[in-house]
């Protein structure tokens, strides 16, 4: 049976008379031997079908010939596994059955007839390829890119869908796109039931969406379905949130399913968020795009969660040089010179990713339109898995999980079994001994109903905690909870896993895992500033709170929720248990952040409790937020300072061992951002109250200032810089967190090396050098891991100490002695809270000197390098003299210092040879002092042997300076060492290396002299 498939074609005309062209195509045909028989039957693979309604699909079975008990034996087996023959195809001496099969009887049923057939395979589709006859089709490379006019060969569209756009509007009367609009709209800009488009935005968007197609008119929309417009924009594009707001959720009560919004901000909105949840919650499909600045930022409303981020893609099907970027984006659409429909009737070319919206927008209404029944998340997941998977394989921050296909998402096969995790929401971190809540969003993805899912919580490979699904329909989801109570501190691989069911065959989506950080952090809270609501800075908070192990070893989270409001009181800032409060460039009084005199009031005390204080940019702009001077003196500041901004690229570092400067480079460059200044326009004395400077920039146009311990101001703008491109920022940051008023240190005094049972005296000195003084300070002396004494230090104020001193009479053996003082709450830095020493204990003592490295020969009158080389082979730290001799005579002596067990010492000794008898020979020896308890007086003495002394120009060594030493040198006159005829005796003055006049002079001088 082959069907024709001509869609929405006009049927009262003939084929001849068709405005479209009409080819036949196979899709999907994928022939696969399964057998080689006699007469080579063929088969398919049984997962991959054209023909299928609901869970039965049609086979072809090819008889090897008209018998009619082959017939009668198909027609059995068919009804053995709940089939039956719905037609036969006979040409001439060919017959073929048409056969209809529950699809989990197919393979059980091919292996019964393959004996019978000639060939199996499918019960193809076979559909007309529409091309629109629209005459500007030509011009539209996105629906074509985006194959767009494939998938209209299954479906146009379906008008049960209902698209909103919201936007400047929608030119309702253009005749491109007045069939397909309906007027269930409001303009929110003018208050009124008509939402005429202005400025043609919102026209361009709904054509791409929905312009009639192969009406001869203008352009082809992507899904005919039905389209609202919900005008939040006015004639300039531009909107308040609550105009926005209403949109979204008149748009929901308006029946739409899916919402598409090309429009957006940096700022955080808590009421566009609310409409959006409220969207989503009544299972609405939203779609926005991601912004058109090049940066990583979340733009909103693409960068709620419950949205589909759509960055663009150009003709090359690479991202658009203009579009946002970022692990947040998930679906790319083409966004470039995109024809589309304006106002007042007419066409325009457009780009930015308001065109690439939507094109997911209509690629999903097409979706939705061919599997009407599937659920919201269904098609999300469907236009995810269906995309073209460019750039780097699987997710990536161009393009997200792929540019949209609508070909695929209508025409790829869909899995019999497939159960996946949609979403899942973990916390930041977890404090041990308290209970976890794990969120997750189970899917099922597959064609078939699925009972009993079991869905697993692991904590790194352990089985923590378990839920079973008892039921979940074909493309429905279901959220649950899994829980989990850690005990020990510690980063934990979290894995949430879905049992595979029978049948399922993808199982890479069937897990998800993540690494969570059980501990208690270091807590940093956001007050109500830029710091809580634009993404050029809470991007940096989300980095810094995910990858903060990349920084340091506390850890750090950043909270920029709980005081972002007015009127904060002392009650509001105690209740988050803060360490360290932050002020990101609160600047705008228009925008609120302008902290009044109560909440100055309350911000102080909290910090003058011994908390940290962090505020940078321009939070003292005078002109916006003059109240907020009353902050600078908690950072060291001249409150009566007149605060304005410049702009600034880089910082020199002044004190580059002040712990908010750790890991950061010198002289620190970044791309230029605004920076705090005082009006005189350069940071110096007049601005500090206190405060010290650790770091200036150019022409002093910027600044870090301290004050006291965990009180930073920070001039730049740092936080603003894209963390995808920047992370020197993010170290500093973190420095200025973590630097806490809370700090203890101990330092230990033990001896080295002790003999068996000498008493020694050991100190251990707790040291509080944070600004807050400090209660039931506990200080311990452990000797191999057991305390042998301990103090509770009932009060340690600022700047002082407490000794600990302790008496150890030890034996024989090595010890680990470590002085520990226990960390005080608030204190992050632990590095000089444990100071261990290694003493050792022992009477193995041993010095010794192992080589001597001297001349055989050498003149009178010169002076003779010779080197020996001492070596300790006790078990303890030696330091002792070594003497050189030339027979009974000393030629020197050295010491030799704190010489480690099992290490040798070289030392250099030089022999004046002047006032040797020459013509003699003479013993070379090296001695070691012997030492206390030294166990091998042996190897205390080296004797080399004997070095022959010979007269200054007795080149022949024979006893006298004589003609043959005259024509040994002047012989070789001119050559240098390394030259082949080089001879080390006849070079006998300075410039050494080198046979020179000198060299003659010496020779000829000394002519005749004898021993």
């Amino acid at each position: 049976m082959m069907e024709i498939i001509f869609g929405d074609i006009m049927k009262n005309q003939t084929i001849s008379t068709l405005p479209f062209l009409l080819l036949l195509l196979v899709v999907q045909i994928q022939v696969s031997i399964q057998h080689q028989l006699a007469q080579e039957p063929t088969y398919f693979d049984v997962g991959n079908f054209a023909f299928r309604a609901s869970n039965t699909n049609q086979l072809i079975v090819g008889l090897k010939d008209r018998n009619p008990h082959y017939k009668a034996y198909v027609e059995r087996m068919a009804q053995k596994y709940s089939g039956d023959i719905v037609d036969t195809v006979s040409i001439g001496k060919h017959e073929a059955l048409v056969v209809e099969l529950q699809s989990l009887s197919i393979k059980d049923f091919i292996e019964e007839i393959s004996n019978i057939a000639s060939y199996i395979e499918p019960n193809w589709e076979w559909r007309a390829l529409f091309i629109p006859n629209d005459p500007s089709w030509i011009l539209q490379w996105g629906p074509r890119m985006i194959e767009a006019d494939w998938a209209w060969n299954i479906t146009l569209g379906n008008s049960e869908i209902l698209v909103a756009v919201v936007d400047t509007g929608i030119d309702w009367d253009h005749p491109d796109l007045a069939a397909n609009y309906v007027p269930l709209g409001y303009d929110w800009v003018n208050d009124d039931p008509d939402p005429m488009d202005d400025n043609g935005h919102g026209t361009h968007c709904a054509g791409i969406i929905a312009a009639v197609i192969n009406n001869s008119v203008g352009i082809a929309g992507l899904a005919q379905v039905r389209v609202m417009a919900e005008k939040g924009l006015d004639y300039e594009g531009t909107g308040y949130s609550h105009w926005l707001a209403n949109c979204i959720v008149h748009a929901v009560n308006q029946g739409a399913k899916i919402i598409s919004m090309s429009w957006g901000s940096y700022f955080y909105s808590n009421l566009i968020h609310e409409a959006i949840k409220y969207a989503y919650e009544n299972g609405v499909l939203l779609i926005a795009a991601a912004g058109n600045d090049a940066v990583s930022a979340k733009s909103y409303p693409a960068g709620y969660d419950e949205v589909i981020a759509v960055p663009a893609t150009n003709q090359n099907d690479v991202p658009a040089d203009f579009t946002n970027y970022g692990d947040w984006v998930e679906l790319s659409a083409p966004g470039v010179n995109i024809y589309s429909t304006i106002w007042n009737n007419k066409y325009q070319y457009a780009s930015g990713t308001s065109m690439a919206a939507p094109h997911v927008a209509g690629a999903a209404a097409l979706t939705w339109s061919y599997f009407s029944n599937k659920s919201r998340d269904w098609i999300r997941m469907r236009l995810r898995y269906s995309a073209d998977d460019l750039g780097v394989p699987g997710f990536d921050k161009y393009y997200g999980y792929g540019r949209v296909n609508a070909r695929k998402a209508v025409e790829q096969p869909l899995p019999t079994h497939d159960i996946l995790v949609y979403s899942w929401k973990t916390p930041p971190y977890v404090e041990p001994r308290n209970s976890a809540t794990i969120q997750a969003t189970i899917l099922n993805y597959g064609l078939l109903n699925e009972s009993n899912v079991e869905v697993r919580l692991l904590a790194n490979g352990e089985i923590v905690d378990s839920v079973i699904i008892p039921s979940l329909p074909s493309g429905e989801s279901t959220a649950l909870n899994l829980n989990w109570n850690p005990i020990e501190t510690g980063r934990y691989n979290i894995t949430l896993l879905i049992t595979p069911v029978n049948g399922e065959t993808n199982l890479k989506n069937n897990g998800v895992s993540k690494e969570i950080y059980v501990g208690k952090p270091r807590k940093a809270v956001v007050l109500d500033s830029e710091g809580c609501y634009v993404s050029w800075t809470t991007r940096n908070w989300d980095v810094l709170n995910e990858k903060w192990h990349l920084y340091g070893t506390t850890m750090i989270y950043i909270d920029y929720t709980s005081l972002c409001k007015q009127d904060i009181t002392y009650a509001d800032i105690a209740a988050t248990n803060a360490d360290v409060l932050i002020i990101s460039s609160a600047w705008s009084g228009a925008r609120g952040w302008e902290f009044t005199d109560s909440e100055i009031e309350a911000i102080k005390q909290y910090v003058e409790e011994g908390h940290g204080i962090i505020i940078t940019e321009a939070s003292f702009y005078y002109p916006e937020v003059p109240n907020n001077r009353k902050l600078a003196s908690l950072v060291g500041l001249d409150e009566s300072v007149i605060w304005d901004y410049t702009k600034t690229y880089s910082l020199q570092l002044l004190n580059p061992q002040h712990p908010v400067l750790r890991n950061i480079p010198s002289y620190y460059y970044f791309p230029e951002v605004t920076t705090g200044i005082s009006t005189d326009g350069v940071w110096d004395s007049n601005e500090l109250a206190g405060g010290e400077y650790i770091a200036l920039g150019p022409g002093g146009k910027s600044a870090i200032v301290v004050y006291k311990r965990g009180r930073v101001y920070i001039s730049p703008w740092l936080e603003g810089l894209d963390p995808l491109q920047q992370t020197t920022h993010l170290q500093l940051w973190y420095n200025a967190i973590t630097w806490s008023p809370h700090e203890l240190s101990v330092s230990l005094e033990a001896p080295l090396y002790v003999q068996p049972n000498t008493p020694v005296l050991i100190n251990a000195t707790a040291s509080n050098i944070g600004v807050v003084n400090e209660t039931n300070v506990v200080l311990r002396l452990l000797i191999n891991g057991t305390a042998v004494d301990s103090v509770s230090i009932p009060q340690l104020q600022a700047g002082n100490s407490y000794k600990l001193s302790y008496l150890w009479t030890p034996e024989e053996g090595v010890y680990n002695v470590t002085a520990q003082v226990d960390p005080v709450s608030g204190e992050t830095f632990l590095a000089n809270n444990t100071r261990t020493i290694i003493v050792k204990v022992t009477t193995n003592r041993d010095v010794a000197i192992t080589q001597i490295i001297s001349p055989n020969t050498c003149y009178t009158e010169r002076i003779i390098k010779i080197t020996v080389v001492a070596a300790n082979f006790g078990e303890i730290v030696e330091s002792f003299n070594v003497t050189l001799y030339y027979d009974s005579t000393i030629i020197g002596v050295q010491t030799v210092k704190d010489l480690e067990p099992g290490m040798e010492c070289t030392l250099t000794f030089y022999w004046n040879t002047a006032n040797v008898q020459p013509c003699h020979s003479y013993t070379i020896l090296a001695e070691a002092e012997a030492i206390p308890n030294d166990r091998n007086l042996e190897n205390n003495i080296l004797v080399y042997g004997l070095v022959k002394v010979k007269l200054l120009g007795d080149v022949n060594g024979n006893g006298e300076i004589e003609i043959y030493d005259v024509v040994s040198v002047a012989g070789i006159y001119g050559c240098r060492k390394g030259d082949p005829k080089w001879n080390p005796e006849a070079d006998l003055a300075a410039p050494w290396d080198v046979i020179d006049i000198y060299d003659v002079v010496v020779v000829a001088s000394r002519y005749g002299r004898k021993c």
